[in-house]
């Protein structure tokens, strides 16, 4: 069972314990679908991959959490009061995040096919933007001199699927390598005041793709030598995005934090760069691991393929849908047990694509019998924030587990919300 975690995911006399807490009582309690989220593992991997940074870094650190990984407000407002920075891409995402308790000095705006609207709502937040494209720097600089960054594309990109690759050919992000010194001279004619550099290559990579990554380190760097010319002084932080995985498939090693932080920090010290801050994005790494997808199952039926039927869909959890990704999936009250078959593990949507794994390969499971919770972990990040009402399937209740004490933080919405705002 290497999907184990001290004091997070455990086994207790057969049951699935999360945070300290029984997943089966915690289905029955609040119902299903149910996602749980475990406040202390949170924490702790903010707190590690902070500290990892601060041990090899020379300047500050600025941990911006990525709020589209889990943009729930009880989460923020624990990342909020343990020091972190927020990475937001929209006007509503920076709204919530200054509910939780950002102040908009440490957050970042990083958008992309940016409108007028949403300009003007981030500079009346009074929110520093990270440049996408020279359209959006134009119309910006006809709203004021405002401080920025640029976000560049380093011409190579690495992530757990193509849909999460960003940067390299064929990607909408970011300026490209051949025109980024334009851009920051262009900024500097416009009368804004260019103040970072950032990069994002791309989402969930791992050890392999991290010697990708600290390549694009180094062109970044130069880059910001090349920017610290032009604008005449030091720029006061080069970000260099989010990305670092988690192992969702049990066998995968985990992420090389030691790598990634020394490596970032060593090439910064020896750059001569006087740059005020070194900036990370960790979404995924944050939260990933931290939350747990409840279901029920409802159906046990051979169909040609032996089947389980289960009252989440891919409008619950799209990932597997989406990107093919992969989830250990637990049944709660025999998580002792090794698995003695395999089954389609299916959703209640009307798609066929509607499964949690991939079509082609079914999944391992004890002997399962209608009633029991499945437990889908790893979907802490680009779970719920991804989660939508097709089919006019209600969003689902969260719960956050703080000290062995779970609250509801978000509870399950149905027809009635969902038709309220709706014009007849």
């Amino acid at each position: 069972m290497s999907w184990k975690i001290v004091n997070h995911l455990e086994e207790r006399n057969g049951n699935l314990h999360i945070g300290g807490i029984d997943a089966n009582t915690l289905a029955r309690e609040y119902g299903t679908p149910l996602y749980v989220y475990n406040g202390d593992r949170i924490l702790g991997n903010y707190r590690g991959i902070r500290d990892a940074m601060q041990k090899h870094a020379d300047r500050e650190v600025r941990v911006m959490y990525a709020v589209k990984a889990n943009s729930t407000l009880a989460v923020l407002k624990m990342l909020a009061e343990d020091g972190a920075h927020a990475d937001v891409v929209s006007p509503d995402e920076a709204r919530i995040s200054i509910d939780a308790g950002f102040t908009p000095d440490k957050i970042i705006f990083t958008g992309t096919s940016v409108s007028n609207k949403d300009l003007e709502a981030i500079t009346e937040l009074g929110i520093r933007i990270n440049i996408d494209s020279f359209s959006q720097m134009r119309r910006l600089a006809k709203l004021g001199k405002f401080k920025v960054s640029i976000r560049w594309n380093p011409g190579e990109g690495v992530g757990h699927h193509e849909h999460v690759i960003t940067a390299g050919k064929l990607v909408k992000f970011g300026i490209p390598e051949e025109k980024i010194v334009r851009a920051f001279k262009e900024a500097v004619d416009l009368g804004l005041e260019p103040v970072g550099l950032h990069q994002h290559i791309g989402s969930g990579w791992m050890d392999e793709e991290v010697d990708i990554f600290l390549t694009t380190v180094d062109k970044t760097l130069q880059v910001a030598m090349d920017a610290t010319a032009i604008i005449g002084h030091d720029l006061e932080f080069v970000d260099f995005g989010g990305g670092p995985g988690i192992p969702y498939i049990t066998t995968e090693m985990i992420f090389p934090l030691e790598k990634y932080a020394g490596g970032i920090c060593t090439k910064v010290s020896e750059s001569g760069l006087n740059f005020k801050a070194i900036a990370i994005e960790p979404g995924r790494y944050i939260v990933g691991d931290a939350g747990v997808l409840l279901t029920e199952i409802n159906t046990v039926e051979d169909k040609g393929v032996p089947m389980l039927g289960v009252d989440a869909g891919f409008n619950t959890l799209i990932r597997p849908a989406m990107y093919d990704a992969i989830h250990t999936i637990i049944i709660c009250n025999k998580a002792d047990r090794p698995a003695e078959r395999e089954y389609m593990v299916a959703g209640n949507l009307c798609e066929s694509g509607d499964v949690f794994h991939n079509l082609n390969k079914l999944r391992g499971l004890p002997v399962p019998d209608e009633g029991d919770i499945l437990a889908i972990i790893d979907a802490g990040a680009y779970g719920f924030s991804m989660a939508s009402e097709y089919n006019m399937r209600g969003m689902p209740a969260e719960v956050l587990i703080r000290d062995g004490i779970p609250k509801l933080i978000r509870e399950r919405r149905g027809y009635e919300e969902m038709k309220r705002g709706q014009v007849e």
